[in-house]
């Protein structure tokens, strides 16, 4: 409707038929050059509107020739009211409040969450003389270095730098790196130098998917047909606190929605991920295994 457009409050409106009845907000202006009139029902109840509610008001302005017909209510609308109010062509609006709390109903969204991390396996050692080769059955991976360093930092460098996302071609699949020298090497195990020819390490990824409830407050209205929400040119939306450690959300074992469709519903959906970063400080303690 137009800039122009008048409102008014608690007026008498006279029908086709000639009933006068009161409505709690009339609106007049103009779209598309023709002449609009609007009518709106607000209701404070302490419970959802139901569809006697929207009954009635349909019976009450049907011989009106209201161009736009809405019911505002702060608790919300039950499912058969929205259901008879869309057959009815009836808007059904909410404001948000100041507070989420001073409502009965939920005016959000779900975001999830997604945690990623690699988990590095025992490291492979192998041996340049495999003819004799010692008997070196178990031994501590973090016990293997090179020039004094701990080999498996570089391979936890790498997993979560190069290969931070990387996917396996299946789920629960493991991604192998190997390192193989140019030449052997001595490489200390156990406290003890063996001469290697290549050192590999199997790691797995897990994904642990989280959910959190998201409420918005603030200047604006929720239309429960198409279940958004418009904010006015000067109004302002609030969201409810959200952790930013994802590990503190609550555990979820669902299907993660795809918010690039079009056709998904929501205010404003979230898929967030965390992946595991590499810890920079350990960088003087971690052997450059890409020049042997």
């Amino acid at each position: 409707m137009d800039a122009g457009s008048q409102v008014t409050h608690n007026e008498k409106l006279v029908d086709r038929v000639g009933n006068k009845r009161q409505y709690d907000v009339v609106v007049r202006g103009n779209f598309g050059g023709r002449p609009v009139l609007g009518v709106i029902e607000c209701k404070d109840h302490s419970r959802k509107v139901g569809p006697n509610l929207i009954e009635a008001f349909a019976k009450k302005t049907e011989n009106l020739g209201a161009n736009l017909r809405l019911v505002v209510s702060r608790r919300g609308f039950t499912a058969q009211a929205l259901k008879l109010a869309k057959h009815e062509n009836i808007g059904c609006l909410s404001l948000l409040p100041d507070n989420p709390e001073q409502v009965g109903f939920g005016i959000g969204d779900t975001w999830y969450g997604v945690i990623e991390s690699w988990t590095p396996g025992q490291l492979r050692i192998y041996f340049a003389d495999k003819k004799s080769r010692p008997s070196l059955r178990k031994f501590d991976s973090s016990s293997v270095k090179w020039q004094g360093k701990p080999v498996m930092n570089w391979f936890q460098r790498e997993l979560f730098t190069t290969y931070r996302d990387e996917e396996p071609a299946q789920t629960g699949e493991a991604l192998t790196l190997t390192v193989e020298f140019e030449e052997p090497r001595n490489i200390e195990v156990e406290g003890k130098e063996y001469i290697l020819s290549a050192i590999s390490c199997q790691a797995t990824k897990t994904r642990i998917k989280k959910k959190k409830w998201v409420s918005w407050s603030g200047d604006a209205f929720l239309d429960w047909h198409t279940n958004q929400f418009t904010i006015p040119a000067d109004g302002k939306i609030v969201g409810s606190p959200v952790e930013g450690d994802l590990r503190e959300w609550d555990d979820y074992d669902g299907e993660l929605p795809d918010i690039a469709k079009s056709d998904t519903t929501g205010f404003l959906k979230a898929v967030i991920y965390s992946k595991q970063k590499w810890d920079e400080s350990l960088n003087e303690s971690t052997p450059d295994l890409s020049s042997l």
